[in-house]
């Protein structure tokens, strides 16, 4: 409110000013800007004295409820007058909460007008209208713009009215309160000729913002000022593709306005050809060029020698103008360019969600009509004319302050609130037309100091035709994104990427799913493009919105388990990169039963800060999905907590997958994991890292347990003083999950742990006593390639064995320590490559290979093999 004070006083000063010049030709009927705080004298305001109050320099509306109540004032003046005052309704108008403001009434009580002219803010149409009174009846005369008064908590307007001599009526305000009047309207009528009284008449409904809520301020009226300002142009609008309306700010003499040697316009447009005064509006005129404007070209209209009434001559004024018909856009020629979905912690950018737009083609959108929509939520955008190479900036108009740094800001009544990670973001044209579609989520700021907030996700290469993942990535440290300007992290080298198939999946006999790494280019993409082995044919294709999956229709079905080879003839990206593997096999999967998948890994007490994993094994002869299985834990007494895997993930006979939350964190812990047999879930059942049960469920509607494992840190290697990260191994696929002898730590050998491949301490059944052999038995250690190692193979006949093998001449002096009191696999090899403690050569001859073992029971054994070191003569 405080601003809007400010602002409107200025224009009333200036206003006041030409007032004081007019008092030569007339007299002032009445002045108040109620600075003394009273209304009920000089002037005088009578009626609903009670319901109002006069404080900080505004009268103010006072009624606790519902009324209809009024003030008046004598004033009699009708011609050759001007009416100005402030008013600001402070709440949303309607059709039972408006305020008429009586210019001329012939009652004191404005309630019984007969006579009289009022202007009414609000109402149905919530528009500012001057209606004349005559008989009781009332009737508009000028009817203002809808929607003009469209705020629910302020719409302030600086008023003026006047009626000349001739009867001729012209409404002006000032939305912005800037002192730039608009002209609502003019109107010739003389229905009522006499005045008594000037007034406000409030009409409050019982609904409790109009409370308190009517302000006026700034009451002048008098005689129009005697007019020694020259006219001005207020705009210049563009009707056809060779019409402008040029709007003065006042009636023109029709003389030197209808003069098209008054008006020139750039770009070789020259004179119009005619020049015609409006016939209801005065002060609008209507010129016709020859030449027809060129499309989103700014020109220039230099208008000269115009004179008003009074005769005040503009001597010279320009204007800009452009005719524009937007193009018709194509999908990517406006992008999304930047998104902004995690404002906290706030580093450098406003504290508010926003997208950027990018026009990447040589046309100019009109962006008026077009759609914003997330996962959730839509937003219309308002008219903005996007050149070529531009960039504008959408965000909400509640944060128009955190904005104001930035030029090119279209703001919107309703942003969507944008989800730090995935959120699918669609741009529409205003006939539904998609132009450009993001699914981002957090990986793509390739960041994790990024992730956690601050910065923008910005497009590297906006101009390529399609977008993926790889193209996108967090803003630069020193800038944390680039509202409304060039990218941080623009970067137009071509792509040379090649694209891969990453996954086939069986959807149903009929369907299969493909995905690339990548977007493909689908422009041109029919199911010619594919073939099927086994008499298969591909009748339809769908591509989802991302462009990185295709979804094809089989005909006939396929059979479950058997191998099918879907093949791939010129896909590529949108760079032109063809796919690299262009064939895949696709498997109708079976249904899995008890027993068909087991538990064969468990990491439940990792390293400090570090996840827990459950490895299972398909120790069936089904090819099984494991799309909607299910880890549990054991909770109260029942099976819960179940954590159910959302993708599809095919496991043939004998694969191994590992079930995680963080793929990277076991990898990074455990380096022989293998990177393809991961799936990455949301979140794993807690796991003590003591004791407790691990429940793999089957995607029935019962939720069949198909194994678990009741595990303890019992279950460790008693000679491992500390089990961080250390997994349980299972021994052998066919015994008993349960079986306690069936599990084993991990051989410090394999890492602790083997995610993803064969178990170390995996033995299937018994083994032989001879347990340890050597090969080659003679070694030339001389690096030519042949025989330079002697491999000493070991296979135990129970897991859980410590060794040590030690190398010792023929006179019993040792030579190296190979190994010593290291956990050992259930089988393995260890190699001595001729050296020496001293990383010397041993010398030519024979050496005892000493194999030495105890369990946990003390029991110690050790096996002696020789071997010859030999060497080449010259």
């Amino acid at each position: 409110m405080g601003n809007y004070k400010r602002k409107h006083r200025i224009s009333v000063l200036a206003t006041t000013c030409l007032f004081f010049v007019g008092l030569l030709t007339g007299s002032a009927q009445f002045m108040d800007d109620f600075t003394d705080g009273d209304f009920t004298n000089t002037p005088t305001w009578n009626g609903d004295a009670s319901l109002f109050t006069a404080v900080s320099g505004e009268l103010n509306s006072q009624s606790p409820g519902a009324a209809s109540y009024y003030l008046s004032t004598p004033s009699t003046l009708f011609n050759n007058t001007q009416w100005e005052f402030f008013i600001d309704l402070q709440f949303g108008t309607s059709g039972a909460n408006f305020v008429d403001v009586y210019l001329m009434s012939d009652a004191a009580d404005l309630n019984t007008t007969s006579n009289g002219y009022f202007l009414r803010f609000g109402g149905t149409a919530d528009e500012i209208s001057l209606y004349s009174m005559v008989g009781g009846a009332p009737t508009i005369i000028i009817d203002g713009v809808d929607g003009l008064i469209n705020s629910s908590s302020s719409n302030p307007f600086n008023i003026r009215v006047t009626r000349d001599i001739s009867n001729l009526w012209n409404l002006e305000y000032d939305d912005e309160a800037t002192g730039a009047f608009v002209s609502a309207g003019t109107i010739t009528d003389a229905s009522v000729t006499s005045s008594s009284f000037f007034g406000i008449l409030i009409e409050q409904s019982s609904a409790a913002s109009p409370v308190n809520s009517h302000f006026f301020d700034n009451f002048n009226v008098g005689n129009i000022p005697i007019d020694v300002t020259a006219p001005n142009v207020n705009s210049v609008a563009v009707v056809s593709i060779t019409q402008l309306d040029v709007l003065f700010n006042e009636p023109i003499e029709q003389t030197t306005a209808e003069n098209t040697a008054n008006y020139f316009a750039s770009s070789s447009l020259g004179n119009p050809i005619t020049a015609i005064q409006d016939g209801f509006n005065p002060a609008l005129i209507h010129l016709t060029f020859s030449t027809p404007f060129t499309n989103a070209q700014m020109d220039t209209l230099t208008v000269q020698n115009i004179q008003d009434a009074a005769g005040n001559t503009l001597v010279s004024q320009t204007e800009t103008f452009m005719y524009f018909v937007p193009a018709t856009p194509g999908f990517r020629d406006v992008v999304i360019n930047e998104i902004f979905a995690d404002p906290t912690p706030q580093l450098g950018l406003p504290a508010a969600d926003f997208i950027e737009l990018y026009n990447t083609s040589d046309s100019v959108f009109d962006l008026n009509g077009w759609v914003f929509s997330d996962a959730v939520g839509s937003e219309a955008l308002s008219a903005y004319v996007l050149y070529p190479g531009e960039y504008v900036v959408i965000a909400d108009d509640n944060y128009t302050f955190d904005f104001s740094i930035y030029p090119n800001v279209l703001f919107v009544t309703s942003f969507p609130a944008l989800n730090i990670s995935g959120d699918d973001l669609t741009l529409q044209d205003n006939s539904f037309n998609t132009i450009d579609q993001v699914s981002y989520s957090n990986s793509w700021y390739q960041d994790p100091i990024k992730d956690d907030g601050g910065y923008s996700l910005e497009q590297i290469n906006p101009t390529i035709p399609c977008v993926n993942s790889s193209n996108w990535i967090g803003a630069n440290l020193t800038t944390y994104g680039t509202p409304g300007a060039i990218n941080s992290v623009y970067d137009a080298t071509p792509d040379a990427i090649t694209p891969s198939l990453i996954s086939a999946d069986v959807l149903s006999a009929t369907m299969v799913e493909i995905c690339f790494d990548e977007t493909i280019d689908t422009s041109n993409i029919s199911i010619s493009q594919f073939s099927c082995s086994g008499g298969i044919s591909i009748t339809n294709l769908v591509v989802n919105p991302s462009a990185n999956c295709i979804s094809l229709s089989l005909t006939p079905a396929i059979d479950t388990g058997i191998v099918y080879t879907l093949t791939l003839n010129g896909m590529g990206d949108c760079s032109g990169n063809l796919v690299s593997n262009s064939a895949t096999q696709i498997i109708l999967p079976h249904t899995g039963a008890v027993g068909d998948l087991i538990i064969n890994e468990v990491l439940f007490n990792p390293f400090t800060g570090g996840d827990d994993f459950v490895e299972i094994y398909n120790n069936s002869e089904k090819y099984i999905d494991l799309y909607n299985w299910k880890l549990a834990n054991w909770d109260d007494g029942v099976t819960d907590n179940f954590k159910t895997i959302a993708v599809h993930q095919l496991m043939q006979p004998g694969d191994y997958i590992v079930l995680t939350k963080d793929s990277s964190d076991i990898q990074s812990n455990y380096l022989n994991a293998i990177f393809g047999n991961f799936v990455q879930l949301a979140s794993l059942p807690t796991y003590s890292n003591d004791s407790g049960t691990v429940f793999l469920i089957l995607p029935d509607l019962d939720s069949t347990v198909c194994d678990y494992f009741s595990y303890d840190e019992d279950l460790q290697f008693g000679l491992i003083n500390n089990p961080d990260g250390i997994s349980l191994e299972r021994i052998d696929f066919d015994r008993p999950t349960n079986e306690s002898t069936n599990w084993h730590s991990a051989a410090e050998s394999a890492g602790w742990a083997t995610p993803g491949l064969e178990n170390s301490q995996y033995y299937p059944g018994q083994i032989t006593s001879d347990a340890v052999s050597v090969e080659p038995e003679i070694f030339s250690p001389d690096n030519d390639g042949f025989d330079d190692i002697l491999n000493i193979n070991y296979t135990m006949a129970n897991p859980g064995f410590v060794g040590s093998v030690t190398i010792f001449d023929a006179n019993g002096r040792i030579i190296r320590n190979l190994v010593q009191n290291e956990l050992l696999a259930a089988a393995g090899t260890v190699s001595w490559d001729g050296l020496n403690n001293k990383r010397e050569k041993a010398r030519i001859g024979v050496y005892i290979v000493y194999f030495e073992v105890f369990d946990l029971q003390g029991i110690v054994s050790g096996v002696k093999k020789t071997c010859v070191v030999a060497s080449k003569f010259n």
